[in-house]
């Protein structure tokens, strides 16, 4: 299980800056209005969380851009909006999907931009500059080529569902061979995408390579921390 330590260490903040996020994550799940949002979704974790917004407040970027990947509901949109507000954070999140879902947000600091980016994901960070990327969309071209250009760019990349326990089920499922069946929809590829553009054995929680330093929030879905390395 990770620690307020482990996140301090992976973001670069004190502890007791950690545990500001930390309390900050709390009341906002705490607040009656985010029952109607977090309540029975798929969403960030606490833990998670706490360690996104961690390395988010280590950017000292404010206004900060965000660009997400994998809208559904919205509900880690929420999150990840309303806790950067909370630590006085201007946030701007861009969010793509190529499914309209009912959306669980209305902020003017989020734009949901309903369009299959695959192939545009260089001229999308050209636009956008973002501070980071967050990947929580499954497509191996989608994920892939958004991780190839996050890098170049030298931008923080975060990447959900990429533990163990969804891998496994990747692999136990029948939807093997995975060379050649990239285009398979119902594969979580997350995790190979991490593994095939870092070279990442991710199963120590920790890898570098010459440009970044990955760590796994070590979660039911998983969560990987990508940040580059300072020059």
């Amino acid at each position: 299980m990770i620690t307020l330590s482990d996140i301090a260490r992976i973001s670069g903040l004190a502890e007791e800056q950690v545990l500001t996020v930390a309390e900050q994550v709390s009341a906002q799940w705490q607040d009656p209005a985010a029952a109607n949002i977090l309540n029975g979704v798929k969403t960030l974790d606490f833990t998670e969380a706490t360690a996104m917004l961690s390395v988010l407040l280590a950017t000292g970027a404010n206004p900060l851009c965000l660009l997400e990947l994998g809208t559904q509901h919205g509900a880690s949109t929420w999150i990840i909006c309303q806790g950067l507000q909370r630590l006085g954070i201007q946030p701007r999140i861009v969010t793509y999907d190529v499914e309209r879902h009912s959306l669980m947000f209305s902020d003017p600091a989020i734009e949901f931009r309903l369009e299959d980016i695959a192939d545009k994901c260089e001229s999308v960070l050209d636009e956008l500059a973002p501070h980071a990327v967050f990947l929580d969309a499954h497509p191996w071209s989608l994920t892939y080529n958004m991780t190839v250009a996050a890098r170049r760019r030298k931008a923080i990349v975060f990447m959900h569902d990429v533990s163990d326990e969804l891998w496994k089920d990747n692999l136990q499922s029948g939807r093997l061979p995975l060379e050649g069946n990239e285009c398979n929809p119902n594969i979580q590829w997350e995790r190979k995408v991490l593994e095939t553009v870092f070279g990442s054995d991710i199963h120590s929680g920790h890898h570098e390579t010459d440009d970044y330093r990955i760590d796994l929030v070590r979660s039911h879905f998983g969560l990987a921390i990508c940040r580059p390395r300072k020059q």
